[in-house]
């Protein structure tokens, strides 16, 4: 049985440290989410699977964003509920069950069904809203605990190391992915085979995060002011940059787009986004040792990057078209580790439910700005829609400058 590195020594990447036991099964779970994930791709597998069923475009497109926002703008409503938990991983592990449940109603449909279209369909969209809803209902316990359980000066190191093994998991299964939709079997069962293995994967990793050893708290019985974060000026201006980097990223599904209705790369799809991938996962080491010093340095460096993306994009020449995704790569994980790791050391332990919950809905509201992006580009053209996105990331890049230092 591997008990880690003896006493006294100290681990070459110190992110991938895994002594503590609750640092250790967040990673773990991470790194089997992002296995799900890459099974139950919204853009990639999903969407070809409901285009497939004749599904029309516009439930197609939304199919990203109603999966981003289920799982975020539930969280200020809940918060009051959630706060009555005095160990809020009980929560967690009961509606574990039911997001696994969602997925499991998505492979068997796939499975059982695929000789009745529309019920197929039917079965597809109910298993995926009911992973969506309770995907929201379990994040604000799952952020609780990662507050509680890991100090603040880990909290970035464990995102990375999340990150970086978890895209390179990724990246594999990304082959697997193209192996099995490429099988001699009938339509839907290989998308069947996907979704069972994203069940597998995602019901370990849930199961997993469940065991976390999380310290009881005294349940707060008084009722949560929602609106207390807004007095923060700190809040104030965090959310304002949130607001700007979730229109800027109108734009992040389009580069695909892009490059396959304008370059004529359609072929080119699977080296852009093993590109992606790869960037994604190896800048998470950069980015996690400049968090160490605080998170607001990796924001500021990330938005600066994704404002180049869509000037690249372009200017490019088509042969180099590929960087455009490298560096979205780069500051999406920038981003993204950023904005999670400001906003958990931002909250007051007390107030925390509410900063969490606020700060992710507002955020979760935003992620249906990629159907704007797809308004602009049919109705001004990708170049409107590129240097408007340029132009947001810049506004995010001076707001955020204005943010206080974490504490």
């Amino acid at each position: 049985m591997w008990k880690g590195p003896r006493e006294g020594r100290r681990s070459i990447l110190p992110i991938l440290d895994l002594r503590e036991r609750n640092y250790r099964l967040a990673v773990v779970n991470g790194w089997l989410v992002w296995l799900g994930d890459t099974f139950l791709n919204p853009n990639i597998v999903l969407s070809g699977f409901a285009a497939k069923l004749g599904a029309p475009g516009a439930l197609i497109g939304l199919l990203p964003a109603l999966l981003q926002a289920g799982g975020m703008i539930p969280q200020a409503f809940l918060a009051p509920y959630v706060a009555r938990f005095p160990r809020k991983i009980v929560l967690y592990r009961q509606v574990a069950a039911l997001r696994l449940l969602g997925v499991v109603l998505m492979a068997l449909s796939a499975f059982l069904l695929g000789a009745w279209p529309h019920l197929l369909l039917m079965g597809f969209l109910t298993g995926l809203l009911l992973n969506a809803l309770f995907t929201g209902v379990s994040s604000l316990p799952f952020w609780e605990v990662v507050a509680k359980t890991t100090p603040k000066e880990r909290r970035a190191a464990l995102f990375s190391a999340r990150n970086l093994v978890g895209g390179l998991l990724a990246f594999l299964a990304g082959f697997l992915v193209r192996g099995i939709l490429a099988l001699p079997l009938p339509f839907p069962l290989p998308y069947a085979l996907l979704f069972a293995l994203g069940a597998l994967a995602f019901g370990t990793g849930w199961y997993l995060f469940g065991l976390t050893a999380e310290p009881a708290e005294a349940p707060k019985e008084e009722r949560i002011d929602l609106l207390l974060p807004l007095r923060s000026p700190g809040f104030r201006r965090f959310l304002r940059v949130r607001i700007l980097l979730g229109l800027a990223g109108m734009a992040e599904p389009f580069y695909a787009v892009y490059a396959v209705r304008a370059l004529g790369h359609g072929e080119e799809l699977g080296l852009y986004l093993s590109l992606y991938a790869l960037a994604f996962t190896l800048s998470n080491l950069l980015w996690a040792r400049l968090a160490e010093r605080g998170s607001k340095g990796v924001l500021l460096r990330g938005a600066g990057l994704a404002c180049l993306a869509p000037l690249l994009a372009l200017l490019l020449p088509p042969g180099l078209y590929g960087a455009v995704f490298l560096l979205q790569g780069t500051y999406l994980a920038a981003l993204n580790l950023a904005t999670t790791t400001y906003l958990l050391n931002l909250a007051p332990p007390e107030e925390r439910s509410a900063f969490i919950g606020l700060g992710n809905t507002v955020a979760g509201v935003f992620a249906f700005a990629t159907v704007l992006g797809g308004w602009v580009a049919d109705a001004l053209g990708f170049s409107a829609l590129f240097l408007l996105a340029a132009a947001l990331y810049a506004l995010a890049l001076w707001a955020g400058r204005k943010l206080p230092r974490e504490g």
